[in-house]
């Protein structure tokens, strides 16, 4: 009787899979809708990829079945039906960068050649029925691959994203990686990821970038070459390049965005001042230097152009420079970043100012420490400490809200940003999880939203987990009317660090 009962029990089992099997394959079968008028559609080879089947049980199963990835009911929000969706990307962002299929997403979910690119290889469940729909043939990988590094263009020759506003603009730094991630604000996508630096066998480590008063340039300083390059904001072709000391770190241009300084991260104090380059000859103009400011790093610059801010992490010192004369020891102001910082430039170790911003009105000087996990205020006038604000730990890069209302504040190593309140220059909130290791912020043009370039070195915080030793980064976003940290993921090049959204 218990044997009769097993077997009735085991065969109710295996009816109701092969029910449900059936119901789902069926859901799959290739039953195309037609396309609406206008869309723009794949090459031939590509389409071909993505619609005929590549199963041969006959269940006819593509990318693009109306369960999967169409039009109306696409998986994830990926729709792979024509060119002009899929280059929208999906629920978790890019899926496709236009020149560079290296980083781009869809790979990551077909590949399972890691000789094919070496790309960033997804891991998915091979116990998962998705494991054998997502990974393809290595010759259709490669065919893809080649696709996108020629621009992924359409059946017509277009290439997503040519002209774009300089009011949805913004760009990233992908330090491990030698790229420029340019992003589109309202979208929030990758559209270009650029390549930077002069080394083909050597990471340059494309560290800091600003965007020039009149947004015609964007630069960016290698840490790890040791130049600075200029591109053109439209086209992003390289337009100029130069040497900049042994780690170049952050840049600021002034007003009239014909010169340019740069700080250096060296701990040589020969090779650790501040550099004043020609923007349009892109060659050195002047040199500061002193034994307090080893370890150069942050920088602000007054909105009339007069006066320079500069802090040093290893020297512990605030420097602020009368730009006219630059080179004139008299016409620096030199503060300790503490009382208790010795006067001979070889710091505590107990502060390492990192960042420095102006408040909108330059009479307040901000500096994030990353060893007392403090942002500290500062008179700009004469250097005086008149506040400091406890933020989370390794605090880094920070910026002043459009408004002026607050400011963020990249807490690295305990993955959060601090909000202060202006007015008050108190903690309005903290933004717990806001990605892995919070680097950089900067703000969309409509004041909206924060963005958060996150390191994602320690940790995974995408769409698609890292295998071996290749780590895509990610940055994310928190709109500022509530603090909300979005579930936006942007998918980029490794190691998010400088962010600067085109205002």
């Amino acid at each position: 009787m218990i044997n009769r009962i097993k077997k009735l029990f085991f065969s109710l089992v295996i009816t109701v899979v092969l029910y449900l099997s059936i119901i789902y394959f069926q859901s799959c079968k290739q039953d195309f809708v037609n396309n609406p008028s206008g869309t723009i559609q794949f090459p031939a080879e590509i389409e071909s990829i993505f619609n005929t089947a590549y199963t041969s049980n006959g269940n006819n199963f593509t990318c693009s079945t109306p369960s999967c990835h169409a039009n109306g009911n696409n998986a994830g929000g990926m729709d792979l039906v024509d060119w002009q969706r899929a280059m929208n990307g999906s629920n978790n962002g890019t899926m496709i960068i236009p020149y560079n299929g290296y980083w781009s997403h869809i790979i990551a979910y077909l590949n399972k050649d890691t000789g094919i690119g070496k790309p960033p290889v997804a891991y998915i469940d091979t116990n998962s029925v998705f494991y054998g729909i997502h990974k393809i043939d290595p010759e259709k990988v490669t065919t893809i691959m080649n696709w996108i590094n020629d621009g992924a263009k359409s059946k017509n020759g277009d290439v997503a994203f040519t002209n774009i506003s300089n009011s949805v603009k913004g760009f990233i730094t992908n330090q491990a990686a030698d790229v420029v991630a340019v992003i589109k604000t309202d979208d929030k996508l990758v559209i270009r990821l650029i390549p930077v630096g002069g080394r083909p066998n050597l990471l340059d480590s494309p560290h800091y970038i600003t965007v020039d008063p009149e947004k015609k340039y964007f630069y960016v300083s290698l840490i790890g070459e040791g130049f600075v390059e200029k591109y053109d904001i439209n086209t992003f072709v390289q337009v100029g390049r130069m040497q900049a000391g042994q780690s170049p770190a952050h840049i600021v241009i002034a007003p009239d965005s014909r010169t340019g300084y740069i700080t250096n991260f060296s701990t040589s104090n020969n090779g650790s001042g501040i550099t004043r380059f020609n923007t349009e000859t892109m060659t050195v103009t002047g040199f500061v230097n002193d034994p307090k400011i080893t370890a150069s790093h942050g920088m602000a610059i007054t909105r009339d152009g007069k006066s320079l801010l500069v802090d040093s992490q290893i020297g512990e010192y605030i420097f602020k420079i009368n730009t006219e004369y630059f080179e004139i020891s008299d016409s620096v102001l030199v503060a300790p970043i503490d009382p208790t910082v010795p006067p001979g430039g070889g710091g505590t170790g107990n502060f390492k100012p990192y960042q420095i911003v102006l408040s909108p009105d330059d009479s307040l000087l901000y500096i994030s420490c990353v060893s007392s996990n403090q942002v500290r205020i500062y008179r700009a006038s004469d250097l005086v400490q008149i506040n400091s604000v406890s933020v989370g730990k390794n605090p880094l890069l920070m910026n002043f809200t459009n408004d002026g209302r607050y400011v963020f504040v990249c807490n690295r190593n305990d993955s959060s940003v601090t909000v202060i309140n202006a007015a008050t220059r108190t903690v309005e909130t903290t933004v717990t999880d806001a990605g892995v290791q919070p680097h950089g912020v900067d703000f969309t043009n409509d004041g909206q939203y924060a963005i958060i370039a996150c390191e994602t070195q320690s940790g995974f915080d995408g769409h698609h987990p890292q295998v071996g030793s290749i780590k895509p980064g990610t940055s994310r976003l928190i709109q500022i009317s509530n603090f909300n940290l979005l579930p936006n993921r942007l998918g980029m090049g490794s190691f998010p660090a400088g962010i600067a959204i085109v205002k």
